[in-house]
């Protein structure tokens, strides 16, 4: 009896440290969660309606254009096949990887500074607007981010273990660094921190082990689209590259612009009024404070990583406010660290310091629990009833906005499921273009609220096809403002009455 009571007391701290960290995860689940019903943004529809056209027999690269590395469609089609294919069901599926690299993170910093420190580690991801903002999206960033904590929570792991289970967790890490790159091509700044932490561990064993398990998720890609690796490369590589030279409305035009938008994208909506960068000032103190004491040395891959990021971005062209999730994670999780090492130091200042640190991301949470969404916007809403009432089911239709054919359950041809501002800017996509694959497809609605809008010759050519146009005047589209959707029709497309006729 004694010895049972014996192994109870030793197991204590573990069960209350497992259930903290369920209960964190909790809150990071219904933090997170507030955005499974809200408005969809533009690339969700893209990505939503690329995963549909998969779905019904096309091809990505050689029918479906691929706005991402290939590796992200991978993903989406795993999460369709286990949770569904319905907006809801597929931001189930982004929260659960979220909260994934939420619990990876945790690892990381226990890793390196203790309980306390994985714990800080973890809520300040929860505390930045941009990672809330983007856990649930139907978008490759937040996917690429949580792969690549579970590399650098692998690399750890795997620096830390002796023999087969460190060489097993070397490549567990380097097929997640490979996976991350692979849903998107910004996650190559992981490679800095994983490289160096397998670098100050047993040396060539851990790296070959790394390089086996990346060539091997490398290796799978390839084989599962050996007959479209010329188109997949045309899209994902060379459409980036002639974009970086292109004038994209909406995007920074120069290094300062990018500097502005990163600062603001990392700060949040509030800009210096948000917790999350003065938590990230006191965590780097903190950090800086721990080095001069020789302490906390191993959280430097972790600096390395957001330095990595943090360079690539203001390089980075055409550069989106999403793109900026790496950033913020690395921040979040090195800050953490710096952090908990102040609530440890012998002096009063430092601990009160990082207590109110810890009680500012606690009331941040909170509040941020307790706000609520908008669901999808009734302008949406209404040209999805318009396409299934006046198009004939199973029809193809070509949509700017791809969201409300993939919401009415109508096909778009794979080419034009991306029609955003970067292609057309690019000239990667044309106005002629889009008018070959509308005749080619016989499509029987064409819908234009979103960037059609600004191509007058293309408007012209699309009243000459679809005399019938219907209008919904100040539709809203989270982030972007309200449009007019017009919904163009061929001249016997069927009567829905009164009550949806906005004819012009």
């Amino acid at each position: 009896m004694g010895s049972w009571h014996l192994e109870v007391l030793r197991l204590q701290p573990l069960l209350i440290e497992l259930v903290a960290l369920l209960s964190l995860t909790g809150v990071a689940a219904l933090a997170f969660g507030r955005g499974l019903r809200a408005g969809t943004v533009f690339d969700e529809g893209v990505y939503l309606a690329s995963l549909d056209a998969l779905e019904h027999g096309q091809k990505l690269g050689s029918e479906v254009f691929a706005s991402q590395a290939p590796g992200f469609y991978a993903l989406l089609e795993t999460e369709r096949a286990i949770f569904g294919g319905s907006v809801v069901a597929m931001r189930v599926a982004m929260l659960v990887l979220a909260l994934v690299g939420c619990i990876a993170a945790y690892y990381v910093g226990r890793c390196i500074a203790g309980p306390l420190g994985g714990f800080l580690a973890m809520a300040l991801m929860a505390t930045s607007s941009s990672v809330e903002n983007e856990a649930v999206r139907v978008r490759a960033d937040m996917p690429s981010v949580a792969l690549s904590l579970m590399a650098i929570a692998g690399a750890l792991f795997a620096a830390k273990r002796r023999g087969g289970a460190g060489l097993l967790a070397a490549m567990f890490a380097g097929g997640a660094l490979a996976a991350a790159i692979s849903v998107k091509l910004l996650a190559v700044a992981a490679v800095v921190p994983v490289l160096a932490i397998v670098l100050r561990g047993p040396g060539r064993p851990l790296a070959a082990a790394l390089g086996a398990g990346a060539g091997g998720v490398v290796a799978a890609l390839v084989a599962f689209d050996a007959s479209v690796l010329g188109p997949l490369w045309n899209d994902v590589v060379r459409f980036h590259l002639k974009a970086e030279s292109a004038h994209i409305y909406g995007a920074p035009t120069d290094f300062r612009g990018n500097v502005a938008k990163v600062v603001g994208a990392v700060a949040g909506f509030h800009g210096l009024l948000s917790p999350f960068p003065w938590l990230v000032l006191v965590g780097g103190a903190g950090t800086l404070l721990a080095w001069r004491r020789r302490q906390l040395l191993a959280a430097l891959p972790l600096w390395l990583w957001a330095t990595a990021s943090g360079a690539i971005l203001v390089l980075h062209k055409p550069l989106w406010a999403h793109d900026v999730v790496p950033l913020s994670v690395s921040l979040a999780v090195a800050s953490g660290l710096g952090i908990a090492t102040l609530m440890v130091q012998s002096r009063l200042v430092p601990r009160v310091v990082a207590a109110g640190c810890v009680l500012l991301v606690a009331v941040t949470i909170a509040h941020d629990v307790q706000q609520t969404t908008g669901g999808e916007s009734p302008g949406i809403k209404w040209a999805a009833t318009v396409l299934r009432t006046r198009t004939p089911p199973g029809s193809e239709v070509v949509s700017d906005l791809p969201i409300i054919p993939f919401l009415a359950d109508r096909r778009q041809p794979g080419t034009l499921v991306d029609t955003s501002w970067t292609r057309l800017g690019s000239g990667w996509l044309t106005e002629a273009e889009v008018l070959r694959t509308i005749d080619r497809h016989h499509v029987s609605a064409v819908i234009v609220g979103h960037n059609f809008a600004g191509y007058p010759t293309l408007l012209r050519a699309l009243r000459i096809r679809f005399p019938v146009i219907l209008r919904r005047e100040r539709v809203s589209l989270p982030g972007e403002g309200r449009v007019e959707v017009r919904i163009y029709l061929p001249a016997d497309s069927r009567s829905v009455g009164a009550a949806l006729d906005h004819s012009s």
